[in-house]
């Protein structure tokens, strides 16, 4: 059986002043936050679209989608990833791939405005299970919470479905 091989994740703790001459110098830089050290949840920042600089300040109330973007990363403990490939390889949606199937909380991807709505890697985006978060901004959530709802009846009280009690002899 031949298996695909899921890529392994390099990650390292980054301080403010590091991330920001990285994000300075490759825009191909991809953060992940951690609230604690053991905990499994990963928020996903992509800057593919090539604009060197500071982390915008989330306190203003005028935010565009990349300062939208930023709120949600928590800017104290950052952890990077940084992809040695051209943007939007094949190795790097398994890469998205396997933070999703690794995190247990939301994962945002920012993948550039040269991606617009309908391209390539929006359907691969979207095929991933990530969905779009603004019809004009390529900004795309997955959340397991809200990937899957589970239906009201399957539970520990209800473990068959109700609406077929009578139907059928179980």
């Amino acid at each position: 059986m031949n298996a695909k091989k899921t890529p392994t994740l390099v990650m390292r703790a980054v301080e403010p002043a590091s991330r920001n001459r990285l994000s300075q110098t490759d825009n191909r830089l991809i953060a992940c936050r951690k609230p604690y050290p053991d905990a499994a949840r990963l928020t996903v920042f992509a800057r593919l679209d090539g604009t060197p600089g500071d982390f915008p300040d989330v306190a203003s109330d005028d935010l565009d989608v990349d300062q939208l973007i930023a709120r949600a990363i928590d800017t104290e403990v950052v952890i990077e990833l940084i992809v040695e490939l051209d943007a939007w390889s094949d190795a790097l949606l398994p890469l998205f791939a396997a933070l999703r199937d690794r995190a247990n909380h939301p994962v945002i991807a920012h993948v550039g405005h040269d991606h617009p709505i309908g391209s390539d890697v929006d359907r691969k985006m979207v095929s991933l299970g990530f969905t779009r978060q603004a019809p004009d901004a390529p900004v795309y959530l997955f959340d397991i919470k809200t990937y899957k709802h589970t239906p009201d009846w399957l539970n520990a009280r209800n473990w068959a479905n109700p609406e077929l009690w009578g139907k059928y002899r179980w």
